[in-house]
């Protein structure tokens, strides 16, 4: 726990890139194609018992299709939920790396300012530190 009794939060950013990676790949290459595919075979709609009268066949097929058209509407769904993650797991990365640069650049500044100031310090020093010429025979 940090202060103030939160939770620390200990990100690996390699594993966090290399899952975001796999799930934009899950997304692009397996579940956005598969729905598709699943859709365009379902597309024309169900062929059994087209031309028969019976009321068991009729029943059948309309909850065959209602059943289809959930499963449709759920893998849509699922596709915009992973798509939502993975954008969310890219955004995560991109903030982490923004304010690792962000730290880099402040952690440069304060170094600088450092520097410079013991660049001064010691031009300053010697002079007062040293001893004149013939002070010290």
């Amino acid at each position: 726990m940090g202060s103030g009794g939160s939770p620390r939060v200990s990100v690996d950013l390699g594993e966090l890139r290399m899952f975001a990676e796999l799930l934009k790949s899950d997304v692009e290459h397996g579940l956005r194609p598969g729905v598709a595919k699943a859709e365009n075979e379902v597309h024309n709609g169900l062929r059994f018992g087209a031309h028969t009268v019976g009321g068991e066949v009729v029943a059948s097929r309309q909850q065959m299709a209602m059943a289809l058209e959930r499963a449709r509407v759920n893998s849509a769904r699922q596709v915009e939920a992973a798509q939502v993650l993975a954008e969310a797991m890219q955004q995560v990365l991109q903030n982490y790396s923004t304010a690792d640069l962000r730290t880099a650049e402040q952690i440069e500044a304060i170094e600088k300012t450092l520097l410079d100031a013991i660049v001064t310090a010691k031009l300053i020093l010697p002079a007062a530190t040293e001893p004149h010429r013939g002070e010290f025979a």
